[in-house]
């Protein structure tokens, strides 16, 4: 028998927040870690880009579309030829133009359905408020992070394995897989 090399595709992560990379980093090294062990897709948090406050991948957030812009082209730049891979809130400004230039580009965005503390609420049983209950955006932004620390104690940035361990016991790993359809379906 004959072992082939495996040939790998690697992304550059970038993530909206800490929030979104604890997540990620949970999903992808803890929970279906056996997962994206034996696949051909890596994924590097080493966008670093210090004008702009950029570290490990996370963008210290993203109000809209121009936010978006300014720190892509820096990205980019800098990163030219690379494939990234995106990690957002779908409850930012502008989503779908921020969607429209990061597909344009031929890199991939996985949207959090409505938001990271949102979709922890949900999955923890709570049944939170959607975005229409809401004037606008900052407003649902605003309840989602009030709800989600009168509900866990903490912000969503400061959680760790064993607090995302907790909520998602119980949840399928197809639910899962389901929420974060674009990140499996690189695999």
């Amino acid at each position: 028998m004959i072992n082939q090399k495996k040939f790998h595709i690697y992304y550059l992560l970038a993530s909206e927040g800490s929030t979104e990379y604890n997540l990620f980093a949970y999903l992808t090294r803890k929970r279906f870690r056996e997962l994206f062990d034996n696949s051909n897709i890596k994924f590097s948090d080493k966008i670093e880009i210090a004008e702009i406050n950029i570290s490990k991948g996370k963008l210290k957030g993203v109000s809209n579309i121009s936010s978006f812009e300014s720190k892509y082209k820096l990205i980019k730049k800098k990163y030219r030829g690379q494939k990234r891979f995106f990690i957002l809130d779908k409850d930012i400004d502008d989503f779908v133009k921020i969607e429209d230039t990061i597909k344009k580009n031929k890199d991939i965005v996985q949207f959090i359905e409505y938001n990271s503390e949102y979709l922890l609420l949900k999955f923890s049983g709570e049944n939170p408020r959607k975005p229409s209950n809401f004037k606008n955006l900052k407003d649902f932004r605003n309840y989602c992070k009030i709800k989600f620390k009168n509900q866990f104690k903490k912000e969503a940035s400061a959680f760790k394995d064993q607090d995302f361990e907790e909520i998602l016991k119980n949840i399928s790993d197809e639910e899962i897989k389901k929420s974060f359809s674009v990140l499996f379906s690189t695999l």
